[in-house]
This record gives C-alpha cells, structure tokens and sequence, in this order.
C-alpha cells in the first residue's frame, strides 16, 4: 500500500470519527463470522416520504475542514506548464495579465457594463 493511500485512508477514518485499527478489526470480524473476505455492499433503499439522515456536528465539521485541505491543494504541475502561466501573466505579445484585464474592463464599462458583482451570483443554479 502507497503512502498516499495510507494517508487517505486515515484521513477518511478520522473524518468519519474512527480510526484505522477499530476499521480494520470490525472488518477482520465481519470476514470470520460471514466466512468471507468480499465485500458487500448494502442497498440505500429509502421510501419517497423517508429524510435524508442527519450527519453528527464533528462527523460535519471533519468532512468541512477536510474539503478546505482539499481547495487549498495545489496541483502539481511540470515546468512547461508554469514556464508557460508566467508569460502569460507577466506579459506575451498581448501585453501583462493585469493590462488585458484593464482594457477588457474599459470596454466593458464604455457598453455600460463593470466586471463587479452586483448582487450574489446564484449558487444554486450555478455548475
């Protein structure tokens, strides 16, 4: 097993409020009493009138502040691609990133428009 899986893995466990050994030997357990080593995956079956189940606050809160380390990541990128990001912002034959954004901005103020946000965009509708 990879260190990276490992490393999600326990991530995984701590966020549903366990950790690895008690997965490990619940699994060891369910295996000798069913005589099995497959997995067996249960059926969500909900009827039309059944709600959602309610998650635990800290089980909520581990899987938030695990979503936040997962925005933050950066993606790895190679040299090519960071070489390439750098004319492109630091300037190429259009001129700098921050000059083609101001000249974007002029003409979209001279149709009467700003690049500001008016009112909060739709998160709902949004993909």
């Amino acid at each position: 097993m990879e260190q990276d899986e490992r490393d999600a893995f326990k991530t995984l466990c701590r966020t549903m409020g366990t950790d690895v050994s008690t997965v490990l030997r619940r699994f060891i357990q369910t295996a000798i009493q069913q005589q099995t080593v497959e997995f067996v995956v249960a059926r969500s079956e909900t009827s039309e009138g059944a709600s959602a189940p309610v998650l635990e606050p800290e089980v909520l809160k581990a899987v938030l502040k695990r979503l936040e380390v997962l925005e933050r990541a950066m993606p790895k990128f190679d040299v090519d691609d960071l070489v390439k990001m750098r004319k492109d912002v630091l300037g190429c034959e259009f001129g700098s990133l921050r000059y083609r954004m101001g000249v974007m901005e002029a003409q979209l103020q001279s149709l009467g428009g700003s690049i500001a946000w008016q009112t909060a965009p739709n998160k709902e509708g949004s993909d």
